[in-house]
């Protein structure tokens, strides 16, 4: 793909999953899934806005990071293997973050059809495509890995790519360390932002 396309998309994406979070976004974090539908409820048009800007936000940059990868071939056979994979996962996660986006809205219009139990049932199904992290933290991690053996970008953003996958998870999975996984989500807007502008000024070979 052209590499004008790819940066393009590595930028939108960021800017209006960044944007979405700051204006529309409806702070459930602590809550559980009843309480999360009736705040959802509450601000119905905000949080229904959000799911589908965040949709096409963060599909745009996960697809934008899968044709990244897909443009790392070289003779290493190692950055093959690693863009190839990394580019699997990260292509893998894009329909399963669909899912997690839309059981938001899912869930909005089945409690105000038929009642906050099917809502509730909705928002329970969707919390367990939480694997979509895995996906993308090991994707990403992968990729840093493809950027530095090609030296892309002088090898820098591949080292920042894995130094960004290893916190995601670590604020995914150690609780105990309380530390807020918004810390890694920024880092990973920042990185995909560079990277995106970067591939944008990157002449086609």
């Amino acid at each position: 793909m052209n590499s004008r396309v790819i940066g393009v998309m590595l930028i939108i994406g960021p800017i209006l999953t960044m944007g979405t979070w700051l204006f529309y976004n409806v702070e459930t974090s602590e809550m559980n899934v009843s309480e999360t539908l009736n705040a959802l409820l509450a601000e119905e048009n905000k949080a229904q806005m959000g799911a589908m800007i965040r949709m096409f936000g963060l599909t745009s940059m996960f697809m934008g990071l899968y044709f990244l990868a897909r443009s790392l071939k070289s003779d290493n056979s190692i950055s093959n293997v690693c863009s190839e994979i990394g580019g699997l996962l990260l292509l893998l996660a894009v329909p399963i973050w669909v899912i997690l986006q839309g059981s938001d809205i899912g869930a909005i219009s089945s409690a105000k059809e038929f009642g906050n139990n099917e809502g509730e049932a909705i928002l329970a199904a969707g919390k367990m495509t939480r694997m979509v992290f895995f996906l993308f933290t090991t994707g990403i991690f992968i990729l840093g890995i493809a950027l530095s053996v090609v030296k892309r970008y002088e090898g820098i953003v591949g080292l920042l790519f894995r130094i960004v996958g290893v916190l995601f998870v670590i604020t995914s999975l150690i609780g105990i360390l309380q530390i807020n996984d918004g810390i890694a989500w920024l880092g990973m807007f920042a990185l995909t932002l560079v990277s995106g502008i970067l591939t944008l000024l990157k002449k086609d070979s």
